[in-house]
C-alpha cells in the first residue's frame, strides 16, 4: 500500500491534503498541557511541522521562544509573527542553531514510509542541543489497528468521523470526515500502525540513549 495523502473541502489545502481553513480554525484542546513541566519559560523549542500554530501558540504562553517549521506557506500565514516561521520540509531543514526541545508531534512519526519516519527523526536529532530532549507524539497504533468507519468524537464544535479505513499489515490507509459550523471536510492519509518499542527503537538508531513515556499509553515519549 502506498502512502496517499488527499483531501476535501472549502479552502487551501497542503501537499499532504490537510485543509488549511480547517486547521486555522481548531481549537485547542489540551494538547500539551502535561508537557508544561519540560518546558519553563525561556526554553527555546523547535516544532517540527507546526501547521497553523496549534501547539506553537501555546508554547509562546507557556513563555518559549519558539522556532515552527512547515512546507506549507499557507500554513505558516495564520502562524503568529511571535513565532519564528521557517517554510521548509522537515527531511530538508538544517538550521544553524541546536534547540532545547525539539517537537515533532502529530503522529508525523508515523509516516507509512519508513524512510520518511527516519528522515524526520534524524532532523530532530541534529536541531537538539547537547543536554536537550526530543520530544515525539505517535498516534495509538491498537486505535489504528482495530478502528472502524464511524462518529469518533467531538473537539468543541467540531465532529469528527471515520469515512473509510483500509488496512495492509500495520499499514493503515484512512479517510476522516470533519463537520464543523456546516461547513465539511475530508483528510485520507496513510500511516503504519508503531507500538511504543517501534519508536523507542527508531530513536535509538539515531543516537538517543535515554528514552522515557510522558504518559500512560506511551504516545508521548521524550529522549536525550
Amino acid at each position: 500500500m502506498a502512502a496517499e495523502f488527499d483531501g476535501t473541502g472549502p479552502g487551501a489545502r497542503t501537499r499532504d491534503g490537510c485543509s488549511v481553513e480547517l486547521y486555522r480554525r481548531q481549537a485547542y484542546a489540551g494538547e500539551i498541557e502535561h508537557l508544561r513541566p519540560r518546558l519553563p519559560a525561556g526554553t527555546r523549542v523547535l516544532e517540527l511541522g507546526c501547521g497553523a500554530g496549534l501547539l506553537a501558540h501555546r508554547l509562546l504562553e507557556f513563555g518559549c521562544v519558539v522556532t515552527g517549521v512547515d512546507n506549507s506557506v499557507q500554513m505558516l500565514a495564520h502562524v503568529s509573527p511571535r513565532v519564528r516561521r521557517v517554510c521548509a520540509d522537515i527531511e530538508a531543514l538544517a538550521l544553524q542553531e541546536r534547540f532545547d526541545v525539539v517537537l515533532l508531534p502529530s503522529g508525523l512519526v508515523n509516516h507509512a514510509d519508513p524512510a520518511v519516519r527516519r528522515a524526520f527523526v534524524a532532523a530532530a536529532a541534529r536541531h537538539v542541543a547537547a543536554s536537550g530532549e526530543v520530544i515525539v507524539k505517535r498516534q495509538d497504533d491498537a486505535w489504528l489497528r482495530t478502528a472502524r468507519t464511524g462518529p469518533l468524537g467531538t473537539s468543541g464544535a467540531l465532529a469528527i468521523e471515520v469515512a473509510s479505513v483500509d488496512r495492509a499489515g500495520d499499514v493503515v490507509r484512512m479517510t476522516l470526515r470533519y463537520e464543523l459550523a456546516g461547513e465539511t471536510w475530508t483528510h485520507a492519509f496513510c500511516v503504519e500502525a508503531l507500538d511504543q518499542a517501534a519508536v523507542v527503537t527508531l530513536l535509538r538508531e539515531h543516537g538517543f540513549s535515554a528514552v522515557q513515556a510522558l504518559d500512560e499509553r506511551g504516545l508521548w515519549l521524550a529522549a536525550t
